[in-house]
């Protein structure tokens, strides 16, 4: 046998792993989704009347939870965040702790704001430190992914500390290749299909409700898959309270990787156990380039990097074959990597909806063997090749990071 089937480590297993690392439900943007997560595990060890709530976080984090709407209050801010967490927020419920969220909450959370304090640190990897004090004090630390508990620690006394190293789990994605993504799709664990059922149901609904709703970006832009697409991530940056799948971290990067080829399947009347295997292999695909990338980054993941996934899945349910397949994904990485995150927001719509006209495109290319020549500009004849130089073009736009800070909120 191969050794992608034989063996506890072989590639089907590390697929399987990164999989269910990668691929989360959650209500609202992942940023302040994590902030409130670490609030709501600190409360359960706190003691007493709340005195105050400290929160410091990674410079992207920061960006991207300064404008985003918090769910069931169409409202931004991570104090408003760490209040409603502190209220409503449970543990159990990790990156659904938004859910229970209403209108008579909210007027409670106004009330602990001039208990919080939030601030961020120049990291560049995914740290949010959170300090609860009453008669006691609680210290929790969340790093490397959004709900990944890292440390608690209370009154000084260490009750858990599983920090792991970032680059463990981005080692673990890259030793993998797009091939093995290829193969696994062909024959994936039944419980993989059953989550990307889910994440279709998901984030399709989250489509149809937002380009229903006059004043919507998808609803504005009319018909089409790219419309589709903006018009569940405006409805999720909007602060509505709706469930959706995200993908590396992201749930724009779980619309912009899903939508699209379940659009594109269900309009060609394809068989859905295909248009399954064509949302798993764009999901696994967003996932590994997000491993070179990183996690929370200047560069823009539902506009460029999921995009790149749901190409690669619209050229499979076109018939394309493996290597058309990478040639779709460079098409895109070669167009659209420049294309920056500037924080999560409403307009993250419209990119994410220009990413999936570029996946569109970009697939029709590929069908006709047509591609972006190698050596124009970053582009590298081998796919691998082209994500690997990412990676290091991405370290190089570090300072746009702190730059854009200074910019979001201020017109």
């Amino acid at each position: 046998m191969s050794e992608f089937l034989e063996g506890e480590n072989s590639k089907r297993s590390i697929i399987r792993e990164i999989f269910f690392d990668n691929v989360k439900l959650s209500y609202g943007c992942t940023e302040p989704v994590a902030v409130g997560l670490s609030v709501a595990v600190g409360k359960g060890y706190l003691r007493g009347v709340l005195k105050s709530i400290d929160v410091i976080m990674d410079r992207n984090t920061y960006k991207n939870g300064l404008e985003v709407g918090i769910p069931g209050t169409h409202l931004h801010g991570f104090d408003l965040a760490i209040a409603l967490a502190y209220l409503v927020g449970k543990p159990e419920y990790g990156l659904q702790v938004f859910k229970d969220v209403n209108s008579h909450v909210l007027s409670k959370a106004y009330e602990l704001k001039d208990k919080i304090r939030v601030s961020y640190e120049n990291s560049y990897n995914l740290h949010i430190k959170t300090k609860l004090e009453a008669d006691n004090e609680v210290l929790i630390e969340i790093t490397d992914s959004h709900d990944n508990i890292s440390k608690i620690v209370v009154d000084g006394n260490e009750i858990r500390n599983t920090q792991t190293s970032v680059n463990f789990k981005k080692d673990l994605v890259k030793s993998i290749s797009l091939n093995d993504i290829f193969e696994y799709i062909e024959n994936p664990d039944l419980d993989v299909v059953n989550v990307v059922k889910e994440g279709i149901k998901y984030n399709v609904n989250a489509a149809r409700e937002g380009i229903k709703k006059e004043g919507n970006f998808g609803y504005a832009l009319g018909e089409g898959i790219p419309a589709y697409v903006a018009a569940g991530v405006d409805e999720r940056m909007s602060g509505e309270l709706i469930p959706i799948m995200t993908v590396a971290g992201s749930g724009n990067q779980g619309i912009a990787s899903i939508v699209p080829p379940t659009l594109y399947g269900r309009e060609n009347e394809m068989p859905e156990e295909k248009i399954e295997k064509a949302v798993l292999l764009s999901i696994l695909v967003t996932t590994y380039i997000k491993a070179f990338t990183g996690v929370l980054t200047p560069v823009c993941g539902a506009g460029s990097i999921a995009s790149a996934g749901s190409s690669a899945a619209i050229t499979y349910l076109a018939g394309g074959n493996a290597e058309q397949i990478k040639n779709a994904i460079n098409n895109v990485l070669a167009t659209l990597f420049g294309m920056t995150c500037d924080g999560a927001k409403r307009g993250c719509a419209l990119k994410a909806s220009i990413g999936t006209q570029m996946a569109l495109n970009a697939s029709k290319l590929a069908l006709k063997d047509t591609n972006i020549p190698c050596g124009n500009g970053f582009a590298a004849k081998d796919v691998e090749e082209t994500i690997r130089r990412i990676e290091l073009l991405t370290k190089s736009l570090r300072q746009f990071d702190q730059d854009v800070i200074d910019f979001i909120g201020h017109c």
